[in-house]
């Protein structure tokens, strides 16, 4: 029998209210279970211990293909791999966003100089540091891979963290680390290069002031006026990522944009 389309369409609305409800009640069923089996967990199951370097590499790459956005390198000598290139890196530059704080030794070492132009070049956001506080891997939120022991003579054993408060304190190393280090960008040659660095004119100027020179006897020195000194120090300032002259002077220090006295 025909019927009026509102109390048709209405028994369809209030059903699909209905399914609704009850997908709403099972959602946080699900996430009640979840808190609680996260609270329960023994201290084995959020941290592991993986020994021997076929097993760290391996779980390596088990943190990589965990990753469903981004993956978080601190990256330094000595490494476990044989080889520089990250292969699953490579394969699957398309589906996630690496960024990577390399040291200044890890570069120069030609290999790894190599493996992370190619890197750069499939995507992945690098940076310079002059050291890291450790070696660090983080997939998203879920899962970290660190070092237990950090030295030239071991590196056959790590630490896979998975989600507590251990794994958040490390991604706030990792953010602090990154927002200190200096952006790389690949050269004409296709080498990277750290973008950001500054000139021998503004390596003088930051020793002046550094040693206690006001804006104008700095200028006097270097032949600028007072206004350019002041223009040079807030551009510095931008390229370090430093909101204060003080801060500034630290980072230089950092960076090796002050001689070594």
């Amino acid at each position: 029998m025909p019927v009026p389309p509102d109390e048709a369409i209405e028994q369809l609305v209030q059903r699909r209210h209905a399914e609704l409800d009850q997908v709403r009640e099972a959602a946080h069923t699900l996430a009640a279970q979840t808190r609680d089996r996260t609270a329960g967990r023994r201290t084995g199951e959020l941290i592991e211990i993986v020994q021997g370097q076929t097993s760290v590499q391996r779980a390596f790459d088990r943190l990589q293909r965990v990753a469903r956005t981004e993956v978080r390198l601190l990256a330094a000598p000595p490494y476990a791999a044989a080889k520089a290139v990250n292969s699953v890196q490579l394969e699957r530059a398309s589906q996630l966003t690496y960024r990577v704080v390399y040291t200044i030794d890890a570069l120069a070492d030609p290999a790894v100089l190599a493996a992370t132009a190619e890197h750069v070049r499939t995507g992945e956001l690098a940076r310079l540091a002059p050291a890291v506080p450790t070696k660090l891997a983080i997939a998203d939120r879920t899962l970290a891979l660190l070092p237990l022991v950090w030295t030239d003579a071991a590196q056959d054993a790590a630490v896979l963290v998975h989600s507590c408060a251990l794994l958040d304190a490390l991604i706030a190393l990792f953010e602090g680390v990154w927002a200190a280090a200096s952006p790389l960008a690949l050269s004409g040659t296709g080498a990277p290069t750290a973008r950001g660095e500054i000139s021998d004119e503004d390596r003088k100027l930051l020793s002046l002031l550094v040693a206690g020179m006001t804006d104008e006897a700095a200028g006097a020195r270097l032949g600028m006026s007072r206004r350019t000194v002041v223009r040079r120090m807030q551009h510095l300032m931008e390229t370090a990522g430093a909101q204060s002259r003080l801060q500034l002077g630290w980072r230089a220090r950092e960076r090796g944009w002050l001689p070594e006295t």
